[in-house]
């Protein structure tokens, strides 16, 4: 019944360059969610002290971290959806009832990033232009460079929102599916991020 087109984007205004000297100085820089004394005490409550010695030796021993999951974040980028930051509130009209298009679009540098809506089932019907078999989905994790499209079918007459979290939950880009201008519904509270295991080395 209708569609829009949503582009997920990174931005920061340091120099580019810059950005590209800070991380050939320290792959870190950005990443201010490493883990922390009291990490490794929670650790060795939940897991005993040999495991958790043993697995920080493991990712120190290859200079790894564990939480290395994006070389730039939220901490100098700033997530946006169609180019507005989440204070703008760049909104999607629809009427209840509607069967609604949404075609996401990742077109950052280097962020991907987990989409939802809560309180609106998505079903994925095309990966990449390609129409796939309809897949419903809670979420999905989109790609740089990668386009999904999904439909939603918003019953209510209420403001929905679309969240995508930066995968290292360093922050988040936004908008709203509304059946009126202006309208906002709760931001969902950004969630930890997660701790890779050596599984995630392959």
């Amino acid at each position: 019944d209708r569609e829009h087109v949503l582009l997920l984007t990174d931005w920061t205004f340091e120099d580019p360059m810059s950005v590209f000297r800070n991380l050939k100085t320290m792959e870190g820089y950005y990443n201010f969610q490493e883990r922390t004394i009291a990490d490794f005490f929670a650790d060795v409550r939940e897991k005993g002290f040999s495991q958790t010695a043993e697995m920080r030796g493991m990712w120190a021993k290859m200079r790894m971290s564990s939480r290395d999951i994006a070389d730039v974040t939220g901490s100098t980028y700033t997530y946006l959806l169609n180019g507005h930051s989440p204070q703008e509130n760049w909104n999607a009209l629809f009427k209840a009832g509607e069967r609604v298009r949404l075609r996401v679009i990742n077109g950052s540098a280097m962020s991907y990033f987990d989409v939802r809506i809560p309180g609106l089932k998505m079903t994925v019907v095309a990966a990449d232009g390609q129409p796939v078999q309809p897949v419903p989905v809670d979420e999905f994790r989109i790609g740089v460079a990668e386009t999904y499209d999904v439909l939603v079918s918003p019953e209510d007459d209420r403001a929905y929102t679309i969240f995508a979290e930066a995968m290292d939950r360093s922050g988040y880009a936004r908008a709203t599916l509304a059946p009126r201008e202006g309208m906002q519904a709760e931001i969902p509270k950004r969630r930890q991020i997660a701790d890779r295991g050596m599984e995630a080395m392959g």
